[in-house]
């Protein structure tokens, strides 16, 4: 029981810990748009940033379809074909 419970609570931490880390780069892309545009190279990590919350916003609909699990698989497959992903940069299985 105490195994299951720490397992819990890791998983719990990892998930506030990337939450966290995506709300920053998102803050952080929102003045790079609003504030320093003249700088290419933050404006493509910006872009990058948009991007990734393209692929959370596609994901997170088909992730509570019944047999998800499969669909994203199938889905990832067909990306990695394509020589990309579906899943966002930092998060990549």
């Amino acid at each position: 029981m105490k195994k299951i419970i720490r397992k819990i609570k890791r998983s719990l931490k990892k998930f506030w810990v990337i939450t966290l880390r995506e709300y920053k780069e998102t803050k952080r892309m929102a003045q790079i748009y609003l504030k320093e545009r003249e700088n290419e190279e933050l404006v493509r990590e910006a872009n990058k940033q948009l991007i990734d919350i393209f692929k959370i916003l596609f994901l997170f609909p088909i992730s509570i379809l019944p047999g998800s699990v499969i669909i994203v698989t199938i889905l990832e497959l067909i990306a990695r074909a394509f020589k990309c992903s579906i899943f966002p940069t930092k998060q990549k299985l």
